[in-house]
C-alpha cells in the first residue's frame, strides 16, 4: 500500500510537527482507519514534502511528527499551462484529472468560436468541485503542487495573456501539415513557462489559428488522426513533457 498523501494549508505547519484540519482527521481516523506510529506524507503546495509519523494528542487528535523535509521530485522542470475550451462536465473533469496525473501546472479554459460551451456564467458555481478534483488528483500521483484553475476567457484574450505569460506557446491544429511536435519544441530548453493550446469539439478555424501564429504562437500537428477533444487535451501535455525529458524515471 502507497503512503498517504495530504495538501494542507500553510498554518498546519509547525517546526516539529504537522497538525491536521478536521476534514483530513476525518480521513485519516474514519476513512483510512490509520494509526499511531503510521507513516504519511504532508505537502505544503509550494513543492516541499514531510514526511510524518502519526501521533494522537490528549485530545485525541491525530498530529505528525516531522521525521524529514524535502523537495517534491515529481514536478516537472517546466511549467505547462494547458489552455482547453469549456466543454461538458464530464469531459472537463476527465480532463482536470488526468491532466494533473501527467503534470500539468495549471489549467486555462477559454471560449472559442466552436466551443460546445459559450457561456462562462456557472463556472464559479463548479469552481469548488473541480479544484478538489485537483487536489484529489495530485495527492494521488504524488505531485508537490496542486494545479491551478484559472477563471475562463475568450480565446482572443487567451491568445494575449499566453504571449504575455509563456516563454513559448504552442497550439495543436488537426489542420496543420507540415510542423509537428518535435519541430515546434526546437530552441526550447524544458524550463520556465509553456501555454499549450488544445481546440475545441469542432477545432479551431482557420483565422483562429491565424490569430494564433500572429501571435507568435507555433501550430503544430498531433498525426494524421483526427481525436477527440478529450483525448487531444490529454494526449499533448504528456507528449510534449515526454519530449522535454519529463517523463523519465526518477534518479
Amino acid at each position: 500500500m502507497s503512503t498517504q498523501r495530504f495538501f494542507l494549508p500553510d498554518d498546519c505547519f509547525q517546526p516539529n510537527l504537522v497538525t491536521f484540519p478536521e476534514t483530513v482527521q476525518n480521513q485519516i481516523n474514519r476513512v483510512l482507519r490509520l494509526r499511531e506510529g503510521e507513516e504519511v506524507i504532508a505537502l505544503d503546495g509550494h513543492g516541499l514534502q514531510y514526511r510524518l509519523r502519526l501521533e494522537q494528542n490528549a485530545a485525541g487528535l491525530f498530529q505528525g511528527i516531522i521525521l524529514s523535509k524535502e523537495e517534491n521530485p515529481a514536478e516537472p522542470a517546466v511549467h505547462l499551462t494547458l489552455y482547453i475550451s469549456l466543454t461538458q462536465r464530464e469531459k472537463f473533469e476527465l480532463i482536470l484529472q488526468k491532466g494533473s496525473e501527467v503534470g500539468v501546472a495549471a489549467f486555462q479554459p477559454f471560449i472559442s468560436s466552436r466551443s460546445l460551451i459559450q457561456c462562462g456564467d456557472s463556472f464559479n458555481k463548479k469552481r469548488e468541485r473541480w479544484e478538489s478534483i485537483l487536489r484529489e488528483a495530485a495527492e494521488q500521483c504524488g505531485r508537490g503542487r496542486i494545479p491551478q484553475l484559472l477563471p475562463p476567457l475568450s480565446l482572443t484574450e487567451a491568445v494575449k495573456v499566453a504571449a504575455a505569460r509563456h516563454a513559448l506557446n504552442l497550439a495543436a491544429w488537426e489542420d496543420e501539415r507540415q510542423v509537428g511536435l518535435g519541430s515546434a519544441l526546437v530552441g526550447f530548453d524544458g524550463k520556465g513557462t509553456l501555454g499549450l493550446f488544445v481546440g475545441p469539439e469542432g477545432g479551431f478555424d482557420a483565422s483562429e489559428t491565424g490569430r494564433m501564429r500572429a501571435a507568435g504562437m507555433r501550430v503544430f500537428s498531433l498525426g494524421r488522426r483526427i481525436l477527440r477533444m478529450e483525448t487531444a487535451a490529454m494526449l499533448a501535455p504528456a507528449l510534449v513533457l515526454y519530449q522535454l525529458g519529463e517523463m523519465n524515471p526518477r534518479d
